[in-house]
């Protein structure tokens, strides 16, 4: 318009006129609050300066130098992106030089992998090593899985996406951004075609977040690809599967990934098993309420006519936990707070509840959601005290859903928490020793929720190593206490067996948590070589790192007189595993001393080419 001046400030159109006035306001306005002159000089002032221009008070101060602090996180993240960008460039090279075919066994030779462990494998990885992703994990401590989510993560952006990967180097994106640009449009198969829509979505990335920007490709892949979505679909229906995930407090998340239509009816049906099952005075949630229903459905399948199963978890704990006392236990390897582990065995009835806690009362003391019992990865653990496999209860023994109740206050008469010292003969406390005795002194498992009778694990006071397993009866009969002896077998006997499982609680592996009921016993000086059947000899490995440690080029596994396992990788780093302490789950501290005990089973004649004597474990 002639003879008026328009300025554009951010993103609308202020008349110059109307915009001088506003600024000679807020400077008279300055000049009132601040008792100092503002000059207004238009082209150099902006209205954004004038009215964030504050006093120096307390709150100015913390305002600006928040800000400046703010600036500093910025540059961080910044320069953590030109990191990770360097990182992933590494690892993408570093796959180059592990060639599936110089480093695998060809499918059909003895140690390659199944053809269902091909399939599970990422695309982009096919034609890398698969024990590249065990290199990755020991050396940046990951786990697999997070491992091979990196390594793919790498080989995407460096081949697929290159400029997504410069622009993660130059601080334009983050590492969720780049992520989602590796996931969307690796599905564009055309590389013309992919590099083009990567370049729009960059262009115009601006300040999105990883889920706008998710959205955005998603519609730019479509419109480049409407087969990309098909593709997708398929994809994702190869993944389905159940996975299990430790959570907090006793409570894990066990997650169903299925085809939507399909996770959607399973939903829906176990809405209204919920709705179903409520009664007068059910005080849970409706989500509380499916969560048990999926429970029942799962354990408890006689009503649909199928065959029954038996789910085994291992629970360890110490005596004077059973007892009363505040000493954690364990599930299958997870550590649960001790009140947890004397409700799983009030539940599956190993204990008869005492009757000074009652389930109301437990009800009471803790809101419904606080309620729950943990199941996953591997061990058999306790201090000094006992270790047994237990199943749940048939139906009718127990409600249906684990009220994990924990117990009165610590100053309750009959408390659990007042009965920690397993030496005070407090009513509770003399109320439990017959019922744990009883326990301990099962002949017969039939009919009762025991898979096999429960273990008394003695273990060195200082280092939480085990020394020997063994149950009362053997006890009452007198029978030695100690390790197990050497089998003149390839296998391993029943208490050969049972003790190096108990003692390695996982793969031993570096990071590996594969439970021992699913791991090999592996010699680790094999048995054709002189190696021994003996405890001193076998270690708990999954079936991959056994193949691992058997067929993979440039990995060696040397024991150790400690009992430790010192695994070399391809590039020489070293890495050295122990057995677990009982009672924590950190490593053994090496060269433990030696503890003689009387009865045992001497190791000093075992053959070359380890001297056994001194072997601890």
């Amino acid at each position: 318009m002639y003879g008026r001046q328009w300025v554009q400030e951010g993103d609308s159109v202020v008349d110059s006129r109307l915009l001088r006035a506003v600024l000679d306001q807020v400077s008279a306005r300055a000049r009132h609050r601040f008792r100092r002159p503002v000059t207004v000089v238009p082209g150099k002032a902006s209205f954004r300066d004038l009215t964030t221009e504050r006093p120096p008070t307390v709150l100015g101060r913390l305002i600006d130098d928040g800000a400046a602090l703010l600036d500093v996180a910025v540059a961080a993240h910044r320069s953590s992106g030109r990191a990770v960008a360097q990182q992933l460039r590494a690892l993408a090279e570093f796959a180059r030089h592990r060639p599936a075919g110089s480093f695998d066994r060809a499918p059909g030779e003895p140690g390659s992998a199944s053809a269902a462990s091909r399939a599970a494998r990422p695309g982009v990885l096919t034609t890398v090593s698969e024990w590249s992703v065990d290199e990755v994990a020991t050396r940046l401590h990951l786990t697999g899985s997070a491992a091979q989510d990196l390594l793919v993560l790498a080989v995407t952006l460096d081949e697929q996406l290159p400029a997504t990967l410069t622009a993660l180097e130059e601080g334009r994106i983050g590492r969720k951004h780049a992520e989602v640009l590796a996931e969307l449009l690796a599905l564009l198969t055309d590389p013309a075609v992919r590099a083009e829509v990567e370049a729009r979505l960059l262009a115009r990335i601006g300040s999105k977040t990883p889920s706008q920007l998710r959205v955005a490709a998603r519609r730019a892949v479509l419109r480049a690809d409407a087969n990309a979505a098909l593709r997708r679909a398929a994809a994702a229906v190869r993944e389905r599967g159940v996975r299990l995930y430790p959570g907090r407090d006793g409570i894990d998340t066990l997650s169903f990934a299925h085809a939507g239509p399909v996770a959607r009816a399973c939903y829906d049906a176990l809405e209204r098993y919920a709705r179903a099952c409520r009664t007068e005075g059910d005080t849970r949630t409706e989500q509380q309420r499916m969560a048990d229903c999926l429970a029942d459905l799962i354990l408890r399948p006689g009503e649909n006519g199928l065959p029954p199963v038996q789910a085994q978890l291992t629970i360890t704990a110490a005596a004077a936990t059973l007892l009363g006392g505040d000493e954690p236990g364990e599930v299958d390897g997870e550590p649960l707070p001790a009140e947890v582990i004397r409700e799983i065995a009030y539940a599956l009835g190993l204990l008869p509840r005492p009757t000074g806690v009652t389930a109301e009362a437990a009800d009471r003391a803790i809101p419904p959601e606080e309620t729950g019992a943990g199941l996953t990865t591997p061990t058999t653990d306790s201090g000094a005290g006992t270790e047994t496999d237990g199943a749940p209860p048939p139906s009718g023994a127990d409600a249906g859903h684990a009220d994990l109740q924990r117990d009165h206050p610590a100053d309750a008469p009959g408390s659990d928490r007042a009965a920690a010292d397993p030496e005070d003969t407090s009513p509770s406390v003399e109320e439990r020793r017959p019922a744990l005795a009883d326990l301990l002194l099962t002949r017969r498992i039939t009919g009762t929720t025991l898979a096999a009778r429960p273990q008394i694990a003695v273990t060195h006071p200082l280092t939480g190593a085990l020394l020997a397993l063994t149950d009362a009866t053997a006890i009452r009969r007198g029978d030695p206490i100690g390790r197990p002896g050497q089998t003149l077998a390839y296998r391993a006997d029943a208490d050969v067996d049972r003790f190096v499982r108990a003692r390695d609680r996982r793969c031993r592996f570096p990071g590996c948590r594969a439970r021992p009921r699913s791991c090999d016993l592996d010699h680790q000086v094999p048995y054709d070589r002189g190696g021994p059947t003996s405890p001193c000899n076998l270690c708990c490995l999954c079936e991959h790192h056994h193949r691992l440690k058997t067929f993979a080029p440039g990995w060696a596994m040397t024991p150790m007189p400690d009992g430790g396992i010192r695994w070399t990788m391809p590039g020489g780093h070293q890495v050295i595993t122990r057995p677990p302490a009982f009672g924590t789950d950190a490593d053994q501290p090496p060269d433990p001393p030696v503890i003689a005990m009387a009865g045992s089973t001497p190791h000093a004649d075992d053959p070359p080419p380890f001297s056994y004597g001194g072997c601890p474990f």
